[in-house]
């Protein structure tokens, strides 16, 4: 069979334009694969720094515990204000290892979907006093001031567990990347039948452009040996995956310099049905009756 020139510069020019094609796949396929190897780097760097700054986390109030409740051996005895002091160093280090636990058994728990709702008659102003019982020790030390204002008692439908770490995450980090003297609002009510809690502070601030990603697994924008503030990366991870199971939202309001704030909205129903467990928290720092209370 006789090729005519321009069938065979058809037939090579569709030729070229497969390898071309195939080149373009290949570039492509190239670029795909650096890419993920990036994340993947990035993903061990962040693993790393986590598991880094959790050690730090649990094994100073651990080697605290260790050493307060050493002391309390002494076959000397200790007078009765050296024991009020070591007393109040082991409840505020017991405090502190059990948040960072909790947290780390949540992420867990999230991350092989094993978080399941337990939903309870829950008051919200009883349960936020709770939280802030729990932060007492942060409070002091960090000096910040508390001011909690709302309707006052308020109940819903909710997975009360994951509501607390939810809010207890929150004000952890407004109390922890607050200024020196600074304050800590704590705004709840119910509208549209849903709870709205916003948690402010007058702190540091956070930029615009790093608004989604704080919310990553083991992400801190503080990181390196120049460290400045405490944290493991994973408390704001925790609060948005348990909003989301509750079927509610995280927002974040924030200016750079001037202080930052999280709100989270979640329905006043988070389950058809509700047990017959009543959650009601503590009172031990707040009076009934105010609107605004201080720490």
């Amino acid at each position: 069979m006789k090729i005519t020139d321009e069938s065979l510069l058809e037939e090579l020019k569709e030729k070229l334009g497969e390898k071309n094609r195939a080149l373009f796949d290949l570039q492509a396929s190239n670029s795909n694969l650096e890419s993920l190897n990036e994340k993947l780097e990035e993903s061990e760097r962040l693993k790393s720094n986590f598991l880094s700054n959790i050690r730090n986390e649990i094994n100073n109030p651990l080697t605290a515990l260790i050493g307060l409740s050493a002391e309390l051996t002494s076959p000397e005895g200790l007078e009765p204000e050296r024991l009020k002091v070591i007393a109040g160093m082991i409840n505020s280090e017991a405090i502190s290892l059990d948040f960072q636990i909790r947290n780390v058994m949540t992420a867990a728990d999230l991350e092989a979907g094993e978080a399941e709702l337990h939903i309870t008659k829950t008051e919200i102003s009883s349960l936020i006093d709770e939280c802030l019982s729990n932060l007492l020790p942060m409070v002091k030390e960090y000096g910040v001031e508390i001011k909690k204002d709302g309707p006052g008692e308020l109940w819903i439908n909710t997975d009360k567990d994951k509501l607390c770490i939810i809010i207890l995450n929150l004000i952890s980090n407004a109390i922890v990347f607050n200024r020196e003297g600074g304050t800590v609002g704590i705004d709840y009510r119910i509208e549209d039948n849903s709870l709205f809690i916003a948690i402010s502070d007058e702190g540091i601030g956070i930029s615009q452009k790093h608004h989604k990603e704080i919310f990553d697994r083991f992400r801190q924008l503080d990181t390196g040996v120049s460290k400045k503030y405490k944290g493991h990366g994973l408390g704001l991870s925790v609060a948005r995956s348990g909003v989301e199971i509750l079927g509610g939202q995280i927002d974040l309001e924030s200016i750079v310099g001037e202080g930052s704030k999280f709100i989270i909205t979640v329905p006043v129903n988070a389950g058809m049905e509700v047990e017959g467990t009543f959650s009601e928290g503590s009172e031990l720092f707040f009076d009934d009756g105010d609107d605004v209370q201080e720490f």
